[in-house]
């Protein structure tokens, strides 16, 4: 119900700021890009990944489960990171006109007008398959991706944790 009263919503800016949607969606996408957790890079944790202690009964040549599930984790969610810097760039060049506006460009600055996930970073391309985990506000889901950041770099910096935030994964 209040995604279909945000979608008849009248979509000027109000507020008396004086900014366009497009101006005050570059804003957001600046702001928020600057909130972004930093990358995975894949040497780097690949190397940590080694480094992670092999539990008893498990030679150390072999994969250990767990550490399997790790890399796929952050790989995953790397993909999602790399989505969402790659959305705000384009967002930010196609407002200054440095690039094509096309429609899935104005889709996504609607959604962030509107303070919902673009559904790029949630969908693969054919649409079909989750790529992300679901949120009904933009606030929320960027929560989520910094939440599960902390989650994953810091099993893998400091270890297993005695205990795991489930719904923080993608291979639940």
């Amino acid at each position: 119900m209040i995604s279909t009263l945000i979608d008849i919503a009248p979509k000027q800016s109000g507020g008396g700021t004086g900014k366009t949607k497009e101006e005050e969606v570059k804003d957001m996408c600046i702001n928020l890009s600057k909130q972004l957790p930093d990358d995975f890079v894949e040497v780097v944790y690949k190397e940590a990944l080694s480094k992670l202690p092999t539990p008893k009964g498990l030679s150390s040549g072999k994969n250990v489960p767990l550490n399997v599930f790790l890399r796929q984790e952050i790989e995953q969610f790397q993909r999602v990171l790399d989505i969402v810097r790659v959305t705000f760039k384009d967002l930010v060049l196609a407002i200054d006109g440095q690039i094509i506006m096309t429609t899935e460009i104005l889709e996504q600055i609607s959604n962030l007008f509107d303070l919902r996930v673009p559904k790029k970073w949630i969908l693969d391309a054919t649409g079909s398959v989750e790529i992300s985990w679901l949120s009904p506000t933009l606030g929320g889901w960027m929560k989520g991706l910094n939440d599960r950041h902390f989650q994953l770099s810091n099993w893998l910096n400091k270890g297993r944790p005695p205990s795991f935030w489930l719904t923080g994964f993608y291979n639940q």
